[in-house]
């Protein structure tokens, strides 16, 4: 060989042939660290981790994001199966599986998602894409691949479902999920139960101590709902202050009856929130699949209409649902259509019955008792439509027609001479807890232009339990403006006759049920000694109710009673029929 006139011997062949190779080895050698380190750069550059895998000599090999997003080293997951004792014990069979479809089915690339503990315990999400390299014969020799942290978008998913499927205030399950139960319980065909829960008067906390306070109290009602759940029970919440609780697999009536008191036991502990005691009741209606509905839509309107059975027969109690209900469902709607018309239409009115002084005989006072001529139904009994007016709202214009109306009344017989003649008017818990009460009974009296001593006011214990400090604050205010208060319907509640020394009353209205029974029951007439003595000693005034014939008028004056209503005197007239008695009574 010659080379620009040189001749080059083999030794010179060899030489240079050794020299290329080097030159090439050399330059093989920058490429490949070239592209180690393109690599390098790419894999610290992106967010995932990424790793490769030795399936012959079990090893793994991760990009430095491990430490980053999982918190471990190289050396403390290099092993293969060092990688299975991070993944979630849950997910650990699932991606075995994955694994082994993938090589077995010779597929090239898989894409699967699971959990793996980091470092400090907690869990994260990873979204897995693998690779897997095959040989000649078919075998798995290496797979590579990238972890991408998914944890955060797993987050947002669950609180996207969680929006979807649960109550954002207690965290029940929501109506959503209660169809699907259903509709799953239904198909299989089990009997199972609904019991509709509504809690009463919850309205009062939401208008007395605002919305941020009854979203709490609902918290709490919830925690004990759920303290009932078991494989058999599940709480839901539909919305407000109504809950369902689901009871499957039931074998009659009775076993939810049983539930049903015991759901009673669980919220009649009071409740304290913020510093402040709440006593919570609740009535509630029952359907039974399937003899109460056929799917979800006609057990729940079903379960609704016995829930305001039970709200009609004095809340607090539980019914179950039998056909009757629907037609009474339908009749209640109707009157609660007709009562929005009622005020405008000057469809309402007010009787009046006496209140006598016992020792005289002598009308002091008169109680304002509201009476709705329908232009269709006839006169309605204020029992049948007030606690629909409680329910819809309805209740704070009627009360606030009554209470105008009645005042305007003690000024006419005022102006008429009867100077010392007072109009006592019954108040709807629903009334003294709303924000503008005090101001509105003030204001209404200054306009109508009578004395504040002229006007008595009468609450029931009712209100006591929904909130007795509010209740107490505003009572207090009216009192110092020489309004009288009566507690009414004494003894048929609660009967806390500590209620005598706490609240700030004048006068205690027995109930008729006590006066009825003092000829018959000597239980009875030591309970009415215990009720007069003790009001007395108190300065209070007593006023006994329903009286209907001597003996028991007679026992009162013995007693020391102070005064009385009922048939033995008057039932409750109109305007003009009570102002033939007045008139009676001046010209005898």
């Amino acid at each position: 060989m010659q080379i620009r006139g040189v001749r080059m011997g083999p030794s010179d062949i060899f030489e240079k042939h050794i020299a290329d190779t080097i030159k090439k080895l050399i330059k093989k050698q920058n490429e490949l660290r070239k592209s180690e380190e393109r690599y390098r750069i790419v894999a610290e550059a992106t967010k995932d981790i990424i790793w490769e895998g030795d399936l012959i000599n079990k090893k793994r090999y991760f990009s430095g994001k491990l430490k980053e997003i999982l918190g471990y080293d190289q050396e403390e997951l290099e092993g293969l199966e060092d990688w299975f004792n991070i993944v979630h014990p849950e997910d650990v069979a699932s991606v075995r599986s994955d694994i082994r479809r993938q090589i077995r089915e010779k597929i090239e690339v898989e894409a699967f998602e699971y959990r793996v503990r980091a470092k400090d315990g907690s869990y994260k999400w990873l979204f897995s894409n693998t690779k897997c390299e095959f040989n000649d014969k078919g075998e798995a020799v290496s797979a590579f691949g990238a972890f991408t942290d998914i944890t955060e978008l797993k987050e947002q998913q669950k609180r996207i479902h969680d929006l979807a499927y649960y109550d954002s205030v207690t965290g029940l399950p929501n109506r959503v999920v209660l169809k699907e139960v259903v509709d799953e319980k239904i198909q299989k065909g089990n009997m199972f139960s609904m019991i509709f829960m509504d809690l009463d008067n919850f309205k009062f906390v939401n208008d007395s101590f605002g919305h941020l306070m009854g979203d709490k109290l609902l918290v709490e009602v919830g925690k004990r709902l759920r303290e009932v759940d078991n494989d058999k029970v599940m709480s839901f919440r539909l919305g407000g202050d109504e809950f369902i609780i689901l009871v499957g697999n039931i074998e009659g009536k009775e076993e939810v009856e049983l539930l049903s008191k015991y759901l009673h036991k669980v919220l009649s502990s009071p409740f304290l929130v913020d510093g402040h005691m709440f006593h919570v009741n609740h009535s509630s209606g029952v359907v039974i699949y399937p003899e109460d509905g056929d799917d979800f839509q006609e057990l729940l309107k079903n379960a609704d209409t016995a829930m305001y059975k039970s709200k009609d027969s004095g809340k607090g109690t539980n019914s179950f649902y039998h056909s009757k209900m629907g037609r009474e469902a339908v009749e209640k709607a109707r009157i609660e259509g007709d009562l929005h018309k009622a005020i405008e239409n000057n469809e309402f009115q007010l009787y009046y019955q006496p209140i006598v002084d016992v020792t005289y005989g002598r009308i002091k006072g008169c109680e304002a008792l509201i009476r709705w001529n329908h232009p269709h139904d006839g006169m309605i009994q204020p029992d049948k439509f007030i606690p629909i007016a409680e329910e819809n709202g309805t209740i704070i214009n009627i009360g606030k027609w009554v209470f105008e109306t009645a005042c305007q009344y003690a000024k006419k017989m005022h102006d008429s001479g009867y100077r010392d003649f007072y109009v006592s008017v019954n108040i709807s818990p629903h009334q003294l807890l709303q924000k503008e009460f005090t101001d509105f009974i003030l204001s209404t009296i200054k306009r109508v232009g009578i004395s504040s001593e002229l006007v008595v006011i009468e609450i029931t214990e009712s209100v006591l339990i929904e909130s007795m400090d509010l209740a107490i604050r505003k009572l207090k205010k009216l009192r110092n403006n020489n309004i009288k208060i009566a507690l009414d319907d004494f003894g048929c509640g609660y009967s806390s006759l500590t209620y005598l020394r706490t609240l700030p009353i004048n006068i205690v209205k027995v109930d008729r049920s006590f006066i009825s029974d003092i000829q018959s029951l000597e239980d009875t007439r030591n309970m009415t000694n215990i009720i007069i003595l003790l009001a007395r000693q108190l300065g209070l005034s007593v006023t006994a109710e329903g009286v209907e014939d001597m003996y028991q008028l007679d026992y009162l004056k013995r007693h020391g009673c102070d005064k009385f209503q009922g048939y033995l005197r008057s039932r409750p007239v109109p305007e003009t029929e009570f102002l033939n008695l007045m008139s009676l009574q001046a010209e005898a």
